[in-house]
């Protein structure tokens, strides 16, 4: 309870002012404790009249407990640099100053609560109090929100400790390190917790020279007032940075650190032998955060919820009030354009600051400019080329999309942005790609696979403005629903854009525009299909065409297969489709690599198996896949085949197949038995992801042999007894194992040691 917190804080102060020690207790200590100990009876007279009582009882809680360790024998202890009384007396007067800016919060607020009931009972029209949301005890810094979870974890792993810890930052441009940060550095319990504070900023240009003097420079000024002896120390060009902070309990924060070769050419200044020190490292890319952090930890920075941002938006613009009524509606939508980034949520509230408070004037303000385009060129000059391309190549989803990261993978194998490597597939490289630009922070995970890797992504809001205008002028992909807004601009603009541009973006329904989609300069579409928006699409005239990718989407948008078919250079199709029966035109597209159906139960044409460049065949569902007649070189490029059904694994068929990687297979006949030769899956023998599901009535006792090469095994229905478990469990490379829907029978699974032993 509040009251209870502040009463507690006020016997504390009291027992200490009865101490006889007259060395601790000075005239000047004993009047700075009489000056908190009357702020935190201000406190509690105003108490019955604040909202936010929690707020009280952390700020009483905190207070106290920095009281308590200020008269520690550890904090009071004499360590022959600094005098602990002037030490002692230095804390209290910062603590004083902390707790002043907390009354004269709680003060102002219950005036101006009183002025609004004395204008209502003169009105005789009561209005609500305006909302208070103090989140910490400092008010004379930026207002933090969201944060408080954040505080409260750094705060517990920089204190208590042995040893030194290096505690990274990690989160995209504009999220809010660097603030978290100062706001831990400038705590006040964080700085009676340490001897020496110091804060150095590296960016991407460094020297050792200019840390250095950063260091100095930094230790001097966060030194001062503290202890004479530290300062010479300091002052004296002589002595090092290392001998300064040797023997100290010392808190170092680098910020916006760019690369593990920095941190390797400064960790020699900060000794590890001093029990208790921290270092805090911002950075952008996990890769930095993983090689310096001494731990596990790595504090990753979120977005801002809803609620959060609105509060951060209303203080920047509007202080303690709240936004007028008539601006509200407006200026919530301005602010969810915002995506929930703190520095974005600052610029646009920096906009509007400067502008009449109209909401016409308001709807004109997009939730970005220059600064923030600048924050994030930074990241994206440190890209590789071939990053470059793949980061940019995003600018065709829609905003807010959510990406399938399989899909994004193939589509970047089939644009030639990446090459196979040694001991790698070109889509392995891909994956990789795809794990670097989220470690760089530009690309948020949305959902992962259970062997860790992303299943699904997306472009946070402000990166994708950012990733639409660098795509358009670097000539990568257009998207032209950003560039040209409205139906009739795109209309107008369309034949020539389509002239101009080799990779498109574009909605289903500008394709229809069948006097405008001639081109033969465009290679790569992705479509974003309309909902309820259904009429056959127009590709016809695409002469060069080696993408197309609709989107996925809950529609029946299809294209005519005729003209498809006569786009000899697709390696790459992606798409619902008219009919469940696919021609035997389809082996026209000599060319193709990857082939998705949105569709349930896709009849294959025997022709399939001409497609010799092919590499992933993928629907909701297949029927079962016609073997040619006669000798037919097989599909050797094959690694994805999913989801067959009722698939027959005679002999030939894993001949035909055998460099598969992913398999999918549902049984769904009445009786399900020998005739489909499950056994010679252990033919395949570069098989890695293996998805059984069984749907029949009727399954005899089974006991599969799967191949020794599987990574991932999911299994539905019942395929194995727990009793035959055994089989699963000595497969040497199994890292995943997924058992859905009764997959297997028996009342329960003994396990045996010495199973499941793969180092994952």
């Amino acid at each position: 309870m509040a009251y209870e917190a502040v009463d507690s804080l006020q016997q504390t102060l009291l027992l200490i002012l009865q101490r006889h020690d007259d060395h601790v207790i000075t005239p000047t200590v004993k009047q700075q404790i009489v000056s908190i100990h009357d702020k935190a009876v201000v406190l509690q007279f105003n108490l019955k009249r604040f909202p936010e009582k929690e707020t009280i009882r952390e700020v009483a809680n905190a207070t106290e407990e920095i009281i308590e360790y200020l008269f520690s024998p550890q904090n009071l202890s004499d360590n022959g640099s600094i005098d602990p009384t002037v030490k002692l007396s230095y804390q209290l007067g910062k603590l004083a100053e902390k707790l002043e800016s907390t009354v004269g919060y709680v003060i102002d607020h219950c005036k101006m609560k009183d002025e609004q009931i004395a204008r209502a009972l003169v009105d005789e029209n009561p209005s609500d109090s305006p909302s208070i949301h103090p989140t910490t005890i400092a008010t004379d810094r930026d207002f933090l929100v969201g944060f408080d979870e954040d505080i409260i974890q750094l705060r517990s792993r920089l204190i208590g400790h042995d040893g030194r810890k290096v505690l990274p930052i990690v989160g995209m441009a504009g999220i809010g390190k660097s603030t978290l940060a100062k706001y831990i550095y400038d705590d006040p319990f964080i700085t009676f917790h340490f001897d020496i504070q110091a804060w150095v900023t590296i960016s991407q240009d460094y020297s050792t020279a200019s840390i250095l003097s950063q260091l100095r420079a930094s230790v001097k000024a966060k030194a001062d007032g503290v202890g004479r002896e530290l300062l010479k120390e300091i002052e004296a060009e002589d002595v090092e940075i290392l001998q300064i902070l040797w023997g100290r309990r010392y808190l170092i924060v680098i910020d916006d650190m760019w690369c593990v070769e920095a941190w390797d050419h400064i960790r020699w200044l900060f000794p590890e032998t001093t029990s208790g020190s921290n270092i805090i490292i911002t950075t952008r890319l996990i890769d930095v955060a993983t090689y310096a952090a001494t731990s596990r930890y790595i504090h990753m920075m979120h977005c801002l919820d809803e609620e959060q941002s609105w509060r951060l938006f209303q203080h920047k613009l509007f202080g303690d009030q709240d936004c007028p009524l008539e601006l509200q509606t407006v200026g919530k939508k301005v602010v969810k354009g915002c995506g929930g980034l703190p520095l974005s949520i600052v610029i646009v509230a920096g906009i509007l600051s400067g502008i009449p408070r109209t909401p016409n004037l308001w709807q004109q303000i997009e939730g970005n400019d220059g600064k923030l385009g600048t924050i994030l060129s930074l990241s994206y000059n440190h890209l590789p080329p071939h990053l470059k391309e793949c980061f940019l190549y995003m600018a065709g989803f829609p905003k807010d999309y959510e990406i399938h990261a399989s899909e994004l993978v193939k589509l970047w194998v089939a644009e030639g942005f990446l090459e196979c490597q040694k001991f790698k597939c070109v889509e392995e490289v891909a994956e990789e790609c795809l794990e670097d630009l989220i470690k760089q922070s530009l690309v948020l995970v949305t959902s992962r696979k259970s062997d860790g890797k992303p299943k699904s992504c997306r472009l946070h809001c402000m990166v994708r403005d950012f990733c639409v205008r660098h795509a358009g002028q670097e000539n990568i992909l257009l998207s032209v629903m950003d560039y040209f807004p409205t139906h009739i601009l795109r209309r107008h603009f369309l034949p020539q854009v389509l002239q101009n541009h080799h990779c498109i973006s574009v909605s289903w329904h500008d394709l229809q525009l069948r006097d405008s989609t001639h081109s033969s300069c465009t290679t790569s579409i992705i479509c974003i299909p309309h909902r309820g928006y259904r009429p056959k699409g127009s590709v016809e005239n695409f002469t060069s065409l080696r993408v197309l990718h609709v989107l996925r989407r809950n529609d029946h948008s299809y294209w005519e297969l005729g003209q498809v078919f006569e786009l000899i250079n697709l390696t790459y199709l992606a798409s619902s489709i008219s009919d469940s029966i696919v021609p035997p035109a389809i082996s026209k597209l000599k060319n193709l690599q990857t082939l998705i159906i949105y569709r349930f139960g896709v009849q294959l044409p025997v022709d399939i198996w001409r497609l010799r460049q092919l590499r992933h065949l993928i629907a909701f569902s297949f029927h079962p896949l016609p073997l040619p007649k006669g000798a037919t070189p097989s599909l050797e490029n094959l690694q994805t085949l999913s989801m067959a059904t009722n698939f027959v694994c005679s002999e030939r068929m894993m001949d035909m197949i055998s460099n598969i990687k992913k398999l999918g297979i549902c049984y769904s006949e009445e009786k399900f038995g020998a005739g489909y030769h499950i056994d010679n899956l252990i033919h395949l023998l570069k098989l890695e992801k293996l998805k059984l599901e069984m749907h029949s009535s009727f399954v005899p006792r089974l006991k599969p042999v799967f191949p020794p090469s599987l990574k991932k095994l999911e299994l539905s229905g019942e395929w194995i007894s727990w009793r035959d478990m055994t089989i699963v469990g000595s497969l040497p490379n199994l890292q995943v194992l997924k058992l859905k829907n009764y997959a297997c029978s028996g009342e329960h699974w003994e396990t045996i040691e010495g199973e499941f032993l793969v180092d994952n």
